[in-house]
């Protein structure tokens, strides 16, 4: 079994029967323009890959400039992988950009693709996976960005054994705001480095390949975030301190797995990502978009019908609270109340969240709009966090499809995704609450 690093998470996996290039992105700037590779992506050949997988909908992970601007006969011939869960909006979205060929992978289970190439899928939270890829000599475990806890460790290793490579996150994928930057972030960078090293000890890993990290932030607003950066020099370290297996590709770089790998082999890809990291302060940054409050009252009208729709209005009301909220670059401060669809102007009035304009309309007009606020790191949360944090729930479950109507909550998909999901489920949720509450 073979890889090769083409791009941030995008990976070939190379078996005897079967070539599997996951979570391809190759072009344009994410998560609301402010997400920019850092290392351009490596060459593919289109003509040897015969499944695509992409581990969940973020833009970084789906990108849909990249996957549109691939050529129709590839589109055509290709299988793409994507996790079975409650929603067939993915599967949607991927016949639309013209993939004829789709396969959803059950919640570990393994599924043949060719010969001797089996694939597992192994599902984090409400929109997370990973894909384990099997070829009776080794397993290869791509775990991106999904968190993966030692919990879920013990259930993967449980159901495939132990995995001989682990590719996993290596650096910051956002900031919820909450908190002094330079007292939480760099605390927050080091316990990526502590879980990389977990997941490896817990799956039986022989060697990490970092991987998911390499972008910067590159907008005007978010662009502190890139002081706290982990850098794969800074995964070496940590690795060699803990005695433990690494191998840092080059982008366009391959590895064969079972191969013997030191710090040496490791060197020419370090030095040169020094280079890389070096220049990060100067690298271009994007002015933030203007944006109005009449434009900001329109998208909230639509939400705000939409969840009404969806979800009993009394629990709407009594779950979330109006939230204060500091337009900077509009220099004005509003009270918006998402059940109710309410937007007024509060001149004076202490904020709960500070951003500019843009950001926030943005967050009203998509369902995943929060999810991208926070990965963006464009927002700073000041007072009132638990109502906060109940608005980030609701509507986290409002892009996952998840309604509260009983009508649409007691429905066949979401039973089969509740009993696929039973077992370690609530270990999940109660990590991702205290990751929330951190």
């Amino acid at each position: 079994m073979q890889l090769e690093l083409i791009s941030h998470a995008s990976v070939i996996v190379r078996t005897a029967d079967a070539v599997v290039w996951s979570d391809p992105w190759r072009t344009s700037k994410v998560f609301n323009n402010s997400w920019t590779l850092l290392v351009p992506a490596a060459p593919v050949d289109l003509d040897e890959i015969d499944h695509l997988w992409l581990s969940h909908e973020h833009p970084d992970h789906f990108n849909i400039p990249t996957l549109r601007a691939l050529p129709e006969p590839f589109k055509r011939r290709v299988v793409v992988l994507f996790q079975a869960n409650n929603s067939d909006k993915m599967f949607a979205a991927l016949h639309k950009l013209g993939f004829a060929n789709t396969r959803a992978l059950p919640h570990r289970q393994q599924v043949q693709l060719r010969g001797d190439t089996r694939v597992y899928c192994y599902q984090v939270g409400q929109m997370d996976s990973c894909l384990a890829v099997l070829d009776g000599h080794a397993t290869v475990l791509n775990i991106n960005d999904a968190e993966a806890g030692p919990r879920d460790c013990a259930i993967i290793r449980g159901d495939i054994g132990p995995t001989q490579v682990v590719l996993n996150q290596f650096s910051l994928a956002g900031h919820g705001g909450e908190g002094d930057p330079a007292a939480v972030l760099p605390r927050k960078a080091s316990q990526i480095l502590a879980n990389m090293i977990a997941n490896h000890r817990d799956l039986g890993a022989e060697l990490t390949v970092p991987i998911a990290s390499f972008v910067y932030f590159s907008s005007v607003d978010n662009a502190y975030m890139n002081a706290y950066a982990n850098t794969p020099r800074h995964v070496a370290d940590a690795f060699a301190s803990a005695g433990l297996g690494l191998a840092v590709l080059a982008h366009g770089e391959r590895y064969t797995v079972g191969e013997p790998r030191d710090s040496d082999d490791n060197t020419r890809a370090l030095r040169r990502y020094d280079e890389i990291y070096a220049e990060l302060p100067a690298l271009p940054k994007d002015p933030v978009p203007p944006a109005t409050l009449a434009e900001i009252s329109a998208a909230l009208d639509l939400t705000a019908a939409r969840l009404r729709d969806l979800y009993p209005p009394w629990f709407l009301r009594a779950w979330l609270r109006p939230i204060s909220i500091q337009i900077v670059d509009l220099g004005a401060t509003i009270e918006l109340d998402l059940p109710r669809g309410r937007l007024r102007l509060t001149p004076g009035a202490a904020p709960d969240v500070s951003l500019h304009a843009q950001p926030l309309l943005f967050t009203l007009q998509h369902p995943f709009g929060l999810q991208t606020l926070g990965v963006s790191a464009r927002l700073r949360v000041h007072a009132n966090r638990a109502n906060w944090h109940r608005h980030r729930i609701l509507l986290s479950m409002f892009n996952a499809e998840l309604y509260l109507r009983p009508d649409l909550l007691f429905t066949r998909r979401n039973l089969e995704l509740l009993r696929a999901r039973l077992h370690g489920g609530l270990g999940q949720l109660r990590d991702q609450l205290a990751r929330m509450r951190g």
